[in-house]
């Protein structure tokens, strides 16, 4: 049983790397919309799934390291 206000180091850098992903996929996807020539659905489809994901989980696991 971890402490309170302790937090694993882990954890939190794998939060920040899936946060980081995310934005980038999320910046990528604005880009391809903006610029792109051809829509491509499976392109857009993958690039929101990954940045949902992404997002998701590294909201997931800041609240696991804040205890809530």
């Amino acid at each position: 049983m971890k402490e309170a206000g302790v937090v694993s180091i882990p954890l939190w850098v794998f939060a920040w790397i899936l946060l980081v992903v995310g934005i980038f996929t999320f910046l990528i996807l604005l880009i391809y919309a903006k610029y792109g020539r051809e829509i491509s659905i499976k392109f857009s489809i993958i690039t929101i799934l990954i940045t949902s994901s992404s997002i998701a989980f590294a909201i997931h696991f800041f609240l696991l390291n804040l205890g809530l």
